[in-house]
C-alpha cells in the first residue's frame, strides 16, 4: 500500500500526460510506432468521436477481437507451437474463455497447459490481457474527458496509447525487476 501510494502521484501525473496528448520521455520512441500503427490502421487523421461513435467503436473492435480469439481456439489443433496435439476445447469453453478475457474477468475454467496450446495462450489470452486492459483504460480516460465537458477523444487513438506507452512499458520494467529478483 505504500509503494502505490508514494508512486501513484508520479504515474498519474504520467497517464495524464500522456492523454492530454502533451509531451513525455517515451516520445521519441514510441510516437515512429505509433504513427506506423495509424498509417496501418488507416488513421490519417484523428478526429474526436461522438459518445455512440466511440461505444461503437469500442463494441465493433470488441466483436472483430472476440471473432479472431474464438476462431484462434476452435482452430488451435491444426495451428503451430502445439508440441503436444491438443485439440480445440469444446465450443462453450472456447466462448466462455473469449468472453471472459476480452471482458477482463480472466476467467479459466480448465488448466492452462493441458487445455491451451503454447500458440493459443500467447495469442489469445496474452493479447486479451492487454487489449481489455487498454479498452477499459481508454473508456475510462473518454468518461473523465466527458465528465469534464471535454471532447471525448478517438478510441483507436486512446486504445494506441494505452497499449504504447502505459502498458507495454509498465510491463517490461515489471519483467526487468521480476528478472533481477530471480
Amino acid at each position: 500500500l505504500l509503494v502505490l501510494v508514494v508512486i501513484t502521484p508520479f504515474l498519474g501525473r504520467y497517464i495524464a500526460r500522456v492523454f492530454l496528448g502533451e509531451r513525455t520521455t517515451l516520445d521519441p520512441l514510441m510516437a515512429p510506432v505509433e504513427r506506423l500503427i495509424y498509417t496501418l490502421g488507416d488513421l490519417r487523421f484523428v478526429e474526436n468521436m461522438t459518445g455512440w461513435q466511440y461505444a461503437r467503436a469500442v463494441f465493433y473492435s470488441n466483436l472483430v477481437m472476440g471473432i479472431l480469439v474464438f476462431l484462434l481456439l476452435m482452430f488451435q489443433g491444426g495451428l503451430p507451437l502445439n508440441p503436444t496435439g491438443l485439440s480445440a476445447p469444446s465450443w462453450d469453453l472456447s466462448l466462455h474463455t473469449t468472453i471472459s478475457f476480452l471482458t477482463n474477468t480472466d476467467q479459466q475454467h480448465y488448466s492452462g497447459e493441458t487445455t491451451l496450446s503454447y500458440l493459443s495462450q500467447m495469442l489469445v489470452l496474452g493479447f486479451l490481457m492487454f487489449t481489455s486492459a487498454a479498452t477499459g483504460l481508454a473508456v475510462g480516460i473518454a468518461f473523465i474527458r466527458g465528465l469534464t465537458g471535454k471532447p471525448l477523444g478517438n478510441f483507436y487513438v486512446d486504445l494506441t496509447r494505452s497499449i504504447m506507452r502505459v502498458l507495454l512499458p509498465f510491463s517490461i520494467v515489471g519483467a526487468v525487476v521480476l528478472i533481477l529478483l530471480g
